[in-house]
């Protein structure tokens, strides 16, 4: 059996490692996510053996499995210790979040030896940079004129985060919580509430990039992520007051234009199966829409 471990912010150097040498532009492979969503999947844990990063986990209401398993070594031994360790563990052996990249790849060492299923829900929104930055033709002419009524409305100015502004954005969070009932309540909301302090908490630690609208003297809309690949970035959590007209569509250009500039492609996550949340995600028209699902034995 491997012998997992909690994931820690000491960790961070370890696992990045592996991270920086991958070429999937999948969020699951950030450690700020892993970090700050440890206690959600509530056995998260990582052991490096055989020149690979395992990760294991288990989300709620969902079997126990493991990430695609990262490094130089050779794939069909990784994924033959994986499935030795989930048996030894009286579980069913499966992969989660796993792109058709990644299934190729598997395919190619261990032919006809597993079931591929995609979740819609877990596929993520992948869009080009310069899209999201210039917001040029007609298809985004809606988003245009958000950001100029914006610009006419209120006073304004971007602000990269830093530790001085983590406080003001932390009110901030409060009171987009106060808009959506309080996060308190529903659980999902809990769970990102206690992702968000841990972020800013150990912001510096994590390596995130984040900025933040100030309007009208105050901070109401803040945005942060980290790079997933050399040419992808993540963004990891948007927030702007509903009050705020044009506010998120601003808060969205601008962080992609003073943070990911130097990226092609901008991933920016999962709609989690919400439909408000996947027409928001269509209306910028994803150059990629990143399937993923999960494998298991036949």
């Amino acid at each position: 059996m491997l012998h997992f471990k909690p994931v820690t912010i000491a960790d961070r150097e370890t696992v990045q490692a592996f991270f920086s040498k991958s070429v999937f532009r999948n969020c699951d492979f950030s450690f700020s996510n892993i970090f700050s969503w440890e206690h959600f999947y509530n056995t998260t844990f990582v052991a490096i053996e055989n020149q690979f990063l395992y990760i294991r986990f288990q989300a709620a209401g969902e079997l126990p499995g493991y990430l695609f398993p990262l490094g130089d070594g050779d794939l069909t031994s990784a994924l033959e210790c994986l499935m030795q360790d989930a048996a030894e563990r009286n579980d069913e052996f499966r992969l989660y979040a796993v792109t058709r990249e990644m299934f190729d790849q598997i395919e190619c060492v261990m032919p006809g030896r597993f079931f591929y299923e995609t979740q819609r829900s877990w596929s993520e929104y992948i869009y080009s940079s310069e899209d999201l930055i210039h917001l040029v033709g007609k298809k985004y002419q809606s988003k245009r004129n958000h950001i100029n009524k914006f610009k006419r409305t209120y006073q304004w100015e971007y602000l990269p985060i830093t530790r001085e502004i983590i406080p003001d954005c932390l009110k901030l969070y409060d009171r987009w919580c106060a808009e959506n009932g309080g996060c308190n309540s529903e659980q999902s909301l809990i769970e990102e509430r206690i992702a968000t302090h841990k972020v800013f908490a150990n912001y510096e630690q994590l390596g995130v990039t984040g900025g933040a609208l100030r309007i009208n003297g105050e901070i109401l809309a803040y945005s942060y992520g980290q790079a997933l690949t050399a040419d992808t970035f993540g963004v990891h959590a948007e927030k702007c007051l509903y009050e705020i007209d044009g506010g998120f569509t601003m808060m969205n250009q601008q962080f992609a234009e003073h943070n990911c500039a130097g990226y092609r492609y901008i991933n920016r996550e999962e709609d989690l199966g919400l439909e408000s949340l996947r027409q928001a995600k269509m209306s910028y028209h994803p150059e990629i829409l990143l399937e993923k699902g999960f494998v298991r034995e036949r």
